[in-house]
């Protein structure tokens, strides 16, 4: 969808007078009432063709205000025709392409005003446009964040993006692609995109530089309908489970996808776990790859996805790759005045920018003038803004956050003795197989499936995750991915598509771990289609033996009884390891780790409060384990929230107050009473 906003001139109208004081309001009623009619039938023509959806959203001194979200296809001519029929005396004065965020704004001003029936959401929703990430937790965060921006095609004159070029030091690759944008032997007209971008740099001022430069190129010779431009940062291996995140592709179509490749791998969220997103990713970018132009923007050092994942992304289109650009001394200093240009610095010489950059250089690339810029900029704040500091001599405290291996974050968690024991015997036998074979012995490459049992939130896909990092490291599995699914991504819903799309899973786990979570609902309800997906799991786990590794996992009792209806899926399990539940003592020490990971402080009264809570749940039939102590955590940190703000009202907060935890933030959730009255998130 492409978003326009419209001013208009109406105050040669009768709706000029619809926003005048309130003392008017009883015999300006049935021209609100107009408006409303209007938008209804604005709205009434979309749900008929699903071309354009427009609506008035306020009137202001004889200015009215229009949005429109309109299909890439539709030319902008009709949705003005449209307006002029509709709105008869109305004179557009001026137009513009705006945000999402602007969109949604406008409407929630046409809801206020009492001009729409229909509520933002299910506007929103009716056009396709529900992007945002849901139903993130307290602790993860979302999955994805969204930026957008407009941009124009002004300034584009080939002239002038050479010289643009010559300033942000362009490599030959990109210089040569501007050329083919601005080429002869190119239609001026849109009819879907024959490339799509990867720009790899090591500084995202200096990615930001080149999109600056290439989507208004693009723009300018009707390669792109829109300028609006969706930028996804912050992306993580999670977003894969949330549709909205797919929903942004066909929502942005005429326009532009940047994903930024930058994020983090804590949490278990490995670079190689992004490999289900990977794919997904890689569908979307080929079926919706004609209309949306996709960016991929890789900042060296900060990527949380391997080689490999991004190969298997870009695949799926043709790509150009342009690389930031170097330049001498001298263009790489008239870079730095430029950037420096911009900050409200004004009073310093050239020699204060250049002095930041490495020495005895012949040339500098595009990241180094930043890295030099940057540290430019922070010195200037002491100099020119908080002046207090200039004579300050700072020292630089440089700590660099210690990352445990996998095998020794296994190590350290929790309990889990049994498990850990298993794991360092799977570790044995597979550097066994690996010495036998580089002594040039019989290679007795023996089946390594395994079934994990225990109950909710003993730690059994974290594990997992582990170890297929750890047989990665072991040369055992050669991608060291997991994927993870359940029935519902197994079984199909006609006959013959569960064994396609069982198939489709081991593929996407070759070189590293299938784990197949709550695995007895494949043929617990007796459906034929269940115990198609079972066949099919035993067959290709022979034929995958080699190099990919199904873990099953679930409920104690519901494993064993999966076992017994299949005894070729028995016979080919390697290891059984089991999950015992946390004691009390264990599940505080749990507690302990997650509240010094969100910079909260307990002392031991809490602990012991802690202790008589999670020794009172974990008899219950619902007792989750590690995350009961995770939702016991978040529902204190919400009442300690309330309890603070109670207290201090709009006085000072302290550190201390903010980060102090008390026994009476903590109490029973989610736990049914002994009666068997189900209590939900109330107090026990």
């Amino acid at each position: 969808m492409i978003l326009y906003k419209y001013t208009a001139d109406c105050s040669a109208t009768e709706y000029n007078e619809v926003k005048m004081n309130k003392k008017k309001q009883e015999e300006l009623f049935s021209r609100r009432s107009d408006i409303t009619e209007i938008n209804s039938a604005f709205y009434t023509e979309y749900s008929i063709d699903k071309k354009y959806m427009i609506a008035v959203t306020d009137i202001l001194r004889g200015r009215m205000t229009i949005v429109a979200a309109h299909d890439f296809e539709v030319n902008p001519g009709q949705v003005e025709g449209c307006i002029r029929a509709k709105l008869p005396g109305v004179k557009i004065m001026k137009s513009e392409e705006i945000t999402l965020e602007v969109f949604c704004q406008e409407i929630t001003r046409a809801e206020r005003n009492n001009w729409t029936e229909r509520g933002r959401r299910t506007i929103i929703t009716d056009l396709g446009l529900n992007v945002e990430p849901e139903g993130f937790s307290f602790f993860d965060g979302p999955p994805y964040r969204l930026e957008e921006k407009i941009y124009t095609a002004d300034g584009t004159a080939k002239r002038s993006v050479k010289q643009r070029l010559r300033d942000i030091l362009a490599s030959e690759g990109f210089i040569e692609e501007i050329s083919r944008i601005y080429s002869n032997e190119n239609e001026k007209r849109f009819l879907g995109h024959p490339v799509h971008y990867l720009i790899s740099a090591g500084d995202k001022g200096a990615a930001d530089d080149m999109l600056d430069i290439l989507i208004p190129a693009l723009m300018a010779n009707k390669r792109l309908e829109s300028g609006r431009v969706c930028s996804i940062t912050d992306l993580k291996s999670k977003a894969y489970r949330e549709e909205n995140f797919f929903n942004i592709f066909p929502a942005m179509r005429g326009g532009t996808v940047v994903i930024n490749l930058t994020g983090e791998t804590d949490d278990g969220m490995y670079a190689t776990g992004y490999h289900e997103l990977a794919e997904r990713l890689g569908r979307k970018l080929g079926e919706y790859g004609n209309d949306t132009l996709f960016i991929f923007v890789d900042i060296s050092g900060k990527r949380a996805i391997t080689n490999e994942t991004i190969i298997s992304i870009l695949s799926n289109a043709d790509m150009i790759q342009l690389n930031e650009g170097q330049g001498d001394l001298k263009r790489a200093s008239a870079y730095l005045k430029r950037l420096a240009a911009k900050t409200e610095y004004h009073d310093y010489r050239l020699e204060d920018l250049t002095r930041y950059l490495p020495q005895d250089k012949d040339s500098y690339s595009v990241s180094e003038i930043y890295a030099a810029y940057n540290k430019w900029y922070g010195s200037g704040l002491k100099t020119h803004i908080y002046k207090a500091y200039k004579e300050k001599d700072m020292i630089r405290i440089d700590l660099k956050k210690k990352v445990d291996k996998p095998y020794e974050q296994l190590q350290k968690m929790i309990g889990l003795a049994d498990v850990k024991k298993v794991t360092d015997e799977i570790l044995s036998v597979a550097k066994m197989q690996k010495m036998r074979k580089d002594m040039g012995l019989t290679d007795t490459k023996a089946s390594m499936h395994m079934l994990f049992s225990g109950n909710p939130g003993t730690a059994k896909t974290t594990v997992a995750r582990l170890l297929a990092q750890i047989l990665k490291e072991e040369d055992v599995l050669s991608n060291g991915h997991i994927v993870e699914c359940g029935r519902q991504d197994l079984v199909g819903k006609y006959v013959g598509w569960t064994a396609k799309i069982v198939e489709e899973k081991f593929r996407a786990a070759r070189g590293g771990i299938l784990f197949i979570d709550e695995a007895y609902s494949l043929v617990e309800d007796g459906r034929t289609y269940g115990a198609e997906a079972i066949n099919t799991i035993v067959q290709q786990m022979e034929n995958y033996r080699e190099d990919t590794i199904v873990i099953f996992a679930g409920y104690p009792e519901k494993m064993e009884e999966f076992l017994e209806q299949n005894e070729g899926l028995a016979s080919r399990i390697a290891f059984h390891i089991n999950f015992p539940d946390y004691t009390p003592d264990e599940l505080v020490s749990i507690m302990d780790l997650m509240v010094g990971k969100l910079g909260y402080s307990i002392d031991e009264d809490v602990r012991d409060k802690c202790y008589g809570l999670f020794a009172d749940a974990s008899g219950n039939e619902n007792f989750g384990n590690g995350r009961f102590v995770r939702n016991t955590l978040e529902h204190a940190i919400m009442h300690q929230a309330d309890r603070v703000l109670r207290k201090t009202g709009n006085t000072e907060l302290t550190k201390e107050m903010a980060g102090e935890l008390l026994p009476e933030d903590f109490e029973m959730i989610g736990i049914k009473k002994q009666t068997g009255r189900t209590i939900g998130f109330g107090v026990y």
